[in-house]
């Protein structure tokens, strides 16, 4: 199975392969996608109350866990015996300090199998949904699952939404109950929801064995939403994937760093072990508990500059899923907490066509008719399963006009003794500027003075390659600027870019996610997707108001004798940054402004 995903400007979209009522064990595996990735250790005490009350028993409990390694590992320690479970291709292999134990051996007398300690119930194969019924007023799943090598069976009531295993009973051969574990209770330990308390009755002999777990530690220290600046991850990338795509192509040039993060950032939040793990790396996410939260400040951050009236700035995601194929309900509902997102079901098996222009006339509404046909005919086909798509649109006048009537034709250097004429507009104010011996940089503001636009210009019309190749994040952020009296020539232009990324993304850290080896476990509780295409799609226009879809620029006007100069009469780049938080929504070059 595969999924396409497509984003841009505007969009990311995804497809995958079948849709069918969710059979039982994939249930086990969404079960198993609510497993922590990062290490974690948790620490407790196993006690055993005999009929009458009285506790003979409590021994100590020690888990080491790694659910998210490639190969995940778990060790459990019960006074001073241990048991290490490690797993490939989701079959467990077990290693016991004590040779005669097996997965269904009691702990020292306890009552409680090793099984039971380490949930391994929830890999064992030829599971079948029997029914589906309440407990504890939540709607769950009741699933039988048979004990290897054994007559016995269990019985798992698992929560439909969150995926949490609320009850398990032991059952004879005749269906008669001979045992149940129960999660008492449940407590938010650093972050993490816990089944703090588990209890265990043993129907023949009435006593109770209780698991009561009192610390949780992650090993590799969780990342937080104040610690994790979406900004800061938009910025890095930008000036990893321009330099890709600039390495690439060539002419002019035009995307939104923003606009592709923030849907892979989407994907990211399905995405579990290495895929997680590579898509964190390469867009240098700060792991799914402090990315989401980030990237929806950031959002909503956006939207609220629209809301004051001075600019449009508008961002907007949408998933579109199968009508009939089961996404995890989780999965779609943080898209929309975080994102934003807007889902509807659409048929994509029984008409795609149908569907793209559909979806297409979404992305079409939310960029002002800016990005048209934006999923091209053939793309979609009945084995698509989702499409995600991210729209970003921003219209703002500067903060000072040019003037129509000075602007004019000049020549436009393309290359060393080669010009061609361009609309020039011109005007002199007060600006912030930078200069050294290569480039100089000029910060011009938009209405309302939330955005602006940042213009660097290699001192020699042959000077952008080596700007290009010197570009970083580091760089800009190094820019001192005063604010001077500038007299400013900038050429009108209209720009409109599309990238295939799948090849680019993959090279920067990510191939896993384009192979049938990735694991996009967290949207469908399966690991039948993966990435089959990212598609990137912006358009800007720059004149004489302002700039419309993708830019941010800003001058002041004053006139004074002898002013500097900046005269972008030769290739130059471009970026439309957020004055706040320096978040890049748009970087671009300008090689031909005529084209």
């Amino acid at each position: 199975m595969k999924i396409l995903l497509l984003a841009s400007l505007v969009s990311l979209f995804a497809c995958g392969c079948h849709a069918a009522p969710i059979p039982a064990d994939d249930i086990l595996a969404f079960v198993r996608t609510k497993l922590p990735d990062e290490p974690i250790k948790l620490t407790g005490t196993l006690k055993v109350r005999e009929k009458n009350g009285f506790t003979s028993d409590s021994l100590p409990v020690e888990m080491d866990l790694d659910w998210g390694a490639e190969a995940p590992v778990a060790e459990y320690r019960i006074d001073h015996e241990t048991l290490n479970i490690t797993w490939n291709n989701e079959q467990p292999s077990y290693r016991f300090s004590n040779e005669e134990n097996t997965p269904s051996s009691t702990i020292l007398g306890t009552g409680l199998t090793w099984a039971d300690l380490s949930f391994s119930v929830l890999w064992w194969p030829n599971s079948q949904l029997i029914d589906e019924e309440k407990k504890i007023n939540r709607e769950c799943y009741v699933v039988d699952v048979p004990v290897p090598d054994s007559k016995n069976t269990m019985r798992l009531w698992i929560e439909k939404k969150m995926g949490m295993l609320l009850e398990a009973q032991t059952l004879d051969a005749k269906k008669k109950q001979i045992g149940r574990l129960k999660i008492k209770s449940i407590k938010k330990m650093d972050g993490m929801w816990v089944a703090k308390d588990l209890e265990l009755l043993d129907k023949k002999t009435g006593s109770k064995t209780t698991l009561q777990i009192t610390d949780l530690k992650w090993k590799n220290p969780q990342p937080t939403a104040a610690a994790f600046d979406s900004a800061e991850s938009v910025n890095q990338l930008t000036f990893e994937i321009y330099q890709k795509l600039a390495a690439e192509s060539e002419g002019n040039l035009f995307l939104s760093p923003y606009s592709i993060s923030s849907a892979l950032a989407m994907v990211y939040g399905g995405a579990r072990g290495e895929t997680a793990e590579q898509i964190n790396s390469t867009f240098r996410f700060g792991g799914q508990g402090a990315t989401h939260p980030a990237f929806s400040y950031l959002r909503k951050r956006l939207n609220r500059i629209e809301e004051k009236g001075e600019v449009q700035l508008s961002v907007a995601n949408a998933l579109w899923p199968q009508v009939d194929y089961k996404f995890l309900p989780d999965y779609l509902a943080m898209t929309k907490e975080y994102y934003g997102s807007e889902i509807e079901a659409i048929d994509y098996k029984a008409d795609a066509d149908a569907a793209r222009k559909k979806i297409n006339r979404w992305v079409e509404g939310k960029t002002n008719d800016r990005i048209k046909d934006l999923i091209p005919a053939g793309m979609l086909d009945p084995l698509t399963r989702l499409v995600l798509a991210n729209a970003i649109y921003f219209k703002g006048d500067w903060a000072s006009q040019f003037k129509a009537e000075a602007t004019h034709d000049v020549p436009f250097i393309l290359e060393p003794g080669k010009t061609v004429d361009v609309p020039m507009m011109s005007q002199t104010g007060d600006f912030n500027f930078s200069y050294n011996k290569t480039f100089q940089t000029l910060k011009l503001p938009y209405e309302g003075d939330d955005l602006s636009m940042l213009l660097l210009l290699p001192t020699s019309s042959d000077g952008l390659p080596a700007l290009e190749k010197d570009l970083t994040l580091e760089l800009v952020n190094s820019l001192q600027f005063n604010k001077q009296e500038i007299m400013v020539f900038l050429p009108k232009f209209k720009l409109e870019s599309e990238f295939s990324l799948a090849s680019t993304l993959a090279a920067m850290g990510m191939p896993l996610a384009f192979s049938k080896g990735a694991d996009l476990s967290g949207m469908d509780g399966s690991k039948n997707l993966f990435i089959g295409a990212v598609v990137h799609k912006a358009f800007v226009e720059v004149n004489e108001e302002g700039t419309e879809a993708a830019a941010a620029t800003a001058v002041g006007i004053r006139t004074t004798s002898m002013p500097l100069m900046f005269e972008a009469n030769r290739p130059f780049l471009f970026l439309i940054r957020e004055n706040s938080t320096g978040a890049i929504l748009f970087i671009g070059r300008v090689t031909d402004p005529s084209k």
